[in-house]
């Protein structure tokens, strides 16, 4: 079995535009251990079955097969990689549709680091493939906490002190609808916002509680705004995480997820209790996550 694992942006700074029309971005990826899962095994013919998980907490949203999902089209010989044998598929899903987890690129992900491990293709094929199928799947073939620029497609990993990657603990509301990331981007464009600075990490230093701490303490997500003016549960959740005092809080990427970051497990069970309530009144449910 092949875990799948989501992220979380933790901010995202809209910083250009490129001239195909593509906005440029800064964010730190970071993979948590809410995940969907892949059973890859040989087969005679390559086949795709995805189907919701039982524990999903939304099984509301018919899942693509076949070439109409990313991992089919992979498997199917597309993006010009012909497989020199069959492979059957079966993925789990647990990540929502459309939630800026980035469900579907850490499938595609998922199934690359097999190929690679398999030696049927090269950690370099790996990389033009994960291009080729959309911005985020790069990082999923080494989901570890990334300094991401360029459209999603350029990452860093982060040097981490030891036990840094273990100092944050992650609540979601998940909600089951998604956020039309073409609309948000449409809207930014509309406004005539003014791109964010660009302010690069250092990839070079080692980083740790207190310096990532920091960074939370000033990064933003550019399209948070707008989503929260087209959802007014989006908008209530955001402030009702707020409420409960944590590191971070916000939506990822361009939602429909919102999520706080808290520095241990008491903070966090806290706040849990706090949202009883609002995820009785909004359509959302609360998941805990630590570090992939």
């Amino acid at each position: 079995m092949w875990s799948a694992p989501a992220k979380l942006n933790l901010g995202l700074r809209i910083v250009g535009r490129r001239s195909d029309g593509y906005h440029l971005l800064e964010s730190l990826f970071w993979p948590i251990s809410f995940q969907d899962e892949l059973l890859i095994q040989p087969s005679s013919l390559s086949s795709l079955s995805c189907a919701w998980s039982e524990d999903a907490v939304f099984r509301n949203v018919s899942l693509h097969q076949g070439e109409e999902n990313l991992v089919g089209t992979l498997l199917l010989g597309g993006f010009g990689w012909k497989p020199s044998r069959g492979l059957s598929v079966e993925i789990k899903k647990r990540i929502p549709i459309g939630s800026g987890l980035g469900g579907v690129s850490s499938n595609v992900g998922s199934l690359l680091r097999y190929l690679c491990d398999q030696n049927e293709i090269t950690q370099t094929q790996a990389e033009h493939l994960a291009k080729q199928a959309g911005a985020d799947v790069s990082f999923f073939l080494n989901p570890t906490p990334s300094w991401v620029t360029g459209v999603g497609e350029v990452r860093n990993p982060l040097l981490l002190h030891p036990g840094t990657k273990d100092s944050f603990y992650f609540l979601l509301l998940l909600f089951p609808f998604a956020t039309p990331t073409p609309l948000l981007f449409k809207l930014f464009r509309e406004s005539n916002l003014p791109f964010s600075p660009s302010t690069p990490m250092d990839i070079k230093q080692t980083w740790d509680f207190i310096s990532l701490h920091r960074f939370l303490e000033c990064t933003k997500n550019d399209l948070e705004p707008l989503a929260a003016s087209q959802s007014s549960e989006i908008s209530r959740a955001l402030e009702s995480l707020r409420i409960t005092g944590p590191l971070y809080s916000g939506l990822s990427g361009t939602g429909s997820t919102c999520f706080a970051v808290y520095p241990s497990k008491e903070k966090r069970a806290e706040a849990a209790k706090e949202l009883q309530n609002l995820c009785r009144d909004l359509p959302c449910r609360s998941v805990l996550a630590e570090t992939y």
